[in-house]
């Protein structure tokens, strides 16, 4: 194993590491015998010999030894120190998904990394990668921080942040994000200048490496990168972009700065004949249109395995492959018009699954969001496949969904102009389409929120903040007045049927009273003013329900509020009793409770025996799980942290289908 260079953690268990050093343990094994034949050895001199060179090579070897180190025989303090050493190497070897194919990778990081080196001071290291949208920026940054992120302290990758940067409320979270990635617990902190300075902080006194990714604005570095002359000598940033000067403003030198540039020739037929022809190479008769489209691709591998994608199962037919190189052909410098060439060629369903994930579940988790376009006949999760097989949306190795960003732009520009509309910019949007009561149209979706701090004029803010803070700000106050003078008042907009709705506070409720017969399919609603669930809420067709609220107590009041088609429930909240009503939802797999204070779940809990998912998380009152908790025979997977918890049941045995169980901080059980 360590020729391997897999990690290894010796645990000396009632034993001296001087007794594997002189190979003690092994004597007694030389002289023992088969029981079938006496005269032979049970092991072989050479076995034996190995296994001596290997003990005696672990005894020098720093672990973990019970009798002889600070420990005194306490098993569980020696235990915990193992679990914690084990815990910090996960944190380490996980790692993130780069690719399908990831063909010509290794040389793209091998070349990166000689730029590395040629700069190496030191002292802190900032490198900045650039190059065209779809050239393989972020592919190559998470190849070289898995390669890399064992070799420091801390490590993080944060992602999307041109994205998640629009707004000051989102920089700070992406502050938040950042220090949580860093030090491994959520941090508090309550403004931008507050993240600022624990930053400054942490990034001083630890040698980490540090990815920022997709940046296009140098305020973004100054807010999630300060002071980098005080940092850790020899700690490394990385920072990715479309835009050098980005770099330059950023203070990163010239020689520091990597252009990426397209695949060569072999590893762009390879990368394209693997999605076309699940093959590195093109079947017999198409190599002459293989070398059309790589030409007009021009090494970008998002073009290369989007449009290979789109010829997938077409190879018996050269004239769908004709006609797509033509339309390629009449769009030439145009990425995201190529890539649209793949939409236009989805059904009509699967395009609306598409500009749904464009706008509203880039990081949802796949099992959530599936089951919102399940239908009669069709499973939503068969039409999410297609698209994943064309290459529209990725999943990663945690379930969460990815899409690139041209692609997330090239969706969010049809939806603007689609029927129905998906809202989720903040700007202009709502005004537009809920503020005037003669506007008659379809809205699918919307997602917006109110709660953005209109401090402008924060001496400790950049100019570029103080700016997106005004610019929210009034859009807020905006919004709210005119809301309030005309949401109870107006006819609703007559037309619409809104079904996926992500908001707060109280505009939901002035949302919701705006609209004509809302069919809610997905709600997901933060800072929830009220004890339950409000019975304006509609309910009947809702399959996921997300609520966060400091006041929450209960779910619901009665039956008419329970929403019978729920597949996923998240409770955010102290809520302090379970109604008996949740063992109605027949079709829930997948419970969430997060610093829930009920100290009991209700018999009825255990009704729900399609349930497959229960977390509950910080739900430090509750002591035990119903005696029937056995019942929910299909679930998979369990996770508890229940502080107070002091016994399972002894039905859980029959939980045949169990996959994973997890426990963590239930110190009564």
């Amino acid at each position: 194993m360590r020729e391997s260079g897999a990690p290894v953690i010796p645990v000396f268990y009632h034993v001296e590491p001087s007794s594997l050093r002189h190979g003690e343990a092994l004597n007694d094994l030389e002289g023992k015998r088969k029981r079938t034949d006496e005269t032979q050895p049970r092991y072989d001199p050479d076995t034996i010999q190995k296994w001596r060179n290997v003990l005696s090579s672990f005894a020098d070897v720093s672990g973990y030894d019970l009798d002889g180190g600070k420990f005194n025989g306490d098993e569980g303090q020696m235990l915990d120190k193992v679990v914690e050493h084990v815990v910090k190497i996960l944190a380490k070897t996980t790692r993130l998904y780069v690719a399908k194919y990831p063909t010509g990778i290794d040389d793209k990081v091998k070349d990166f990394e000689t730029v590395i080196r040629q700069q190496h001071t030191g002292r802190v290291q900032v490198v900045g990668i650039f190059g065209l949208g779809g050239v393989g920026k972020t592919t190559l940054a998470k190849a070289f921080f898995n390669r890399k992120r064992s070799e420091y302290n801390r490590s993080h990758f944060l992602s999307d942040v041109r994205e998640n940067a629009k707004s000051p409320l989102y920089l700070l979270q992406l502050q938040r994000d950042l220090l949580k990635g860093l030090t491994g617990s959520d941090q508090r902190i309550d403004n931008i200048h507050q993240g600022t300075q624990k930053l400054k902080e942490f990034l001083s006194s630890s040698l980490v490496l540090l990815i920022l990714d997709d940046v296009d604005h140098e305020e973004q570095v100054d807010t999630l990168l300060p002071d980098r002359d005080a940092y850790c000598s020899n700690s490394l940033i990385l920072i990715t972009t479309r835009d050098r000067d980005v770099l330059r403003r950023s203070g990163v030198e010239d020689t520091s700065i990597y252009k990426l540039t397209g695949l060569a020739t072999e590893h762009s037929r390879e990368l394209f004949c693997s999605y076309a022809f699940s093959q590195p190479f093109p079947l017999q008769g198409f190599e002459d249109l293989v070398d059309q489209f790589l030409k007009a691709c021009q090494g970008l591998p998002l073009s290369l395995k989007v449009l290979g994608a789109h010829l997938l199962g077409k190879n018996d037919d050269k004239s769908f492959w004709e006609d797509t190189l033509s339309q390629v052909h009449q769009v030439p410098d145009d990425i995201q018009k190529r890539l649209k060439i793949s939409y236009d060629a989805l059904h009509e369903k699967e395009q609306q699954i598409f500009l749904d994930i464009a706008c509203f579940f880039i990081g949802e988790k796949r099992k959530t969001t599936v089951v919102i376009w399940d239908e009669p006949g069709c499973k939503g999760s068969s039409r999410f496949h297609n698209l994943q097989s064309k290459s529209l949306v990725e999943v990663d190795s945690n379930n969460y969904i990815h899409m690139h960003d041209h692609l997330r732009d090239m969706g969010r520009g049809i939806a603007q102009d689609k029927l129905p509309r998906r809202l989720w910019h903040p700007k202009d949007n709502i005004d537009e389409f809920l503020l005037q009561s003669s506007v008659i149209t379809q809205v699918r979706g919307i997602r917006t929120f109110l709660n953005w701090d209109t401090d402008s004029h924060d001496e400790t803010l950049s100019w570029y903040q103080r700016k997106s803070r005004a610019l929210f700000g009034n859009w807020r106050m905006r919004l709210h007045n005119r809301l309030h003078n005309t949401c109870y008042h107006s006819p609703g907009i007559a037309a619409m049927k809104l079904q996926l709705l992500q908001t707060e506070g109280h505009l939901l409720e002035r949302i919701l009273r705006r609209v004509h017969s809302p069919d809610l399919v997905w709600l997901s609603w933060r800072d929830c003013p009220y004890s339950n669930l409000p019975s304006w809420i509609p309910v009947n067709n809702l399959r996921v329900l997300k609520v966060e609220g400091k006041v929450l107590k209960t779910l619901w009041q009665d039956r008419s509020q329970v929403p019978f088609q729920l597949r996923e429930l998240e409770i955010s909240g102290k809520v302090s009793k379970i109604s008996k009503s949740v063992g109605q939802l027949k079709h829930l797999e997948r419970i969430f409770f997060r610093y829930g204070s009920f100290q009991k779940l209700p018999k009825e809990f255990c009704n729900m025996k399609l349930l497959k998912v229960l977390a509950l998380k910080g739900c430090s009152k509750l002591k035990a799980l119903p005696d029937s908790f056995g019942n929910l025979t299909n679930l998979q997977s369990m996770a508890l942290e229940c502080m107070n918890l002091e016994r399972l049941p002894e039905s859980l045995g029959n939980l045949t289908n169990l996959q994973s169980m997890a426990l963590q901080n239930c110190r009564n059980l």
